[in-house]
């Protein structure tokens, strides 16, 4: 891991509980919309019942029965939506982001050559508990991508993950844990000026959890990065036992140790999209200032 170029922080960029998880399938040429009926089939195969809220071509909705999202009155299905096919300006994705791609080392090349976009998100689904709702975005994802082979890549703007299409469909997880494929990032930056790293998730925060922050020194980034995806999907699975001032088992040659303790708090990210955090202070390689 390792980039040159020196970004600057920006900690106005904030980050909040997504009410609608946006998700981009990116194309090469404009490809023709599957009509609703094809789309409300490709879903009905995952997630059983699904009935067409509205069939239009710019922007079609589905209720998806197995998802039920709760209110005073009484409970309602949580819904997906798909938008029309529309040009894609390469340049909304940043520099920053553009550093972050590690699953994809070709994600420039593959990037010049996306010039279309297609939006599908969920809908009226915040409401749902968070495993519900990562559930329904991994099936709304897969159904999507099967719908349009000629797909180049897979953007998750709250994550900063590009994939594959094939990173979709063959997506190691199951379940609810589908979402941390494509839902979360790990990110890796060098402090300019110091010998510090750091490495954070980021993507959890969408679902309103906290992500996972690391600022450290002389430790392996590549450990530390299999450290900080074990831990959120850790706080992901068990819905976020540890609390503040708890410590964790922390690394010793590589491996989670149960000897060697880690204290971790709540705080807000070093580094932006400003959001809230449990930062993993690794001991003696611990790197700024910590109370």
């Amino acid at each position: 891991m390792g980039n040159e170029s020196v970004l600057q922080q920006n900690l106005d960029e904030k980050s909040e509980f997504q009410r609608l998880f946006q998700m981009y399938l990116l194309f090469e040429e404009k490809v023709e919309r599957p009509n609703a009926e094809v789309v409300r089939n490709a879903l009905e195969s995952r997630c059983g019942k699904t009935d067409t809220v509205s069939p239009d071509d710019t922007l079609s909705s589905f209720a998806v029965e197995a998802y039920k999202v709760a209110y005073q009155e009484g409970e309602l299905p949580a819904q997906v939506m798909m938008a029309d096919v529309t040009p894609f300006k390469q340049e909304t994705i940043t520099d920053l982001e553009r550093t972050q791609f590690w699953t994809m080392p070709d994600a420039e090349d593959v990037l010049q050559e996306c010039h279309y976009k297609l939006l599908i998100s969920d809908f009226m689904a915040a409401g749902l508990d968070y495993k519900s709702r990562s559930a329904l975005l991994a099936d709304w994802l897969e159904a999507a991508v099967s719908l349009f082979p000629t797909c180049k890549a897979v953007w998750i703007p709250s994550s900063g993950k590009l994939l594959y299409p094939s990173e979709v469909t063959d997506n190691p997880f199951e379940g609810a844990a589908r979402f941390l494929q494509f839902g979360m990032n790990i990110r890796y930056f060098t402090i300019h000026g110091t010998e510090d790293s750091l490495i954070d998730s980021l993507g959890l925060f969408a679902l309103g959890l906290p992500d996972v922050q690391y600022h450290f020194h002389t430790l392996d980034p590549n450990e530390v990065s299999q450290h900080a995806f074990n831990v959120a999907a850790y706080l992901f699975e068990a819905e976020v036992p540890v609390s503040d001032g708890e410590t964790i088992a922390g690394l010793l040659d590589g491996e989670m140790a149960p000897d060697v303790q880690w204290p971790c708090r709540f705080e807000m990210s070093l580094i932006q999209p400003s959001r809230e955090v449990m930062d993993v202070c690794p001991g003696e390689y611990a790197a700024g200032e910590r109370e």
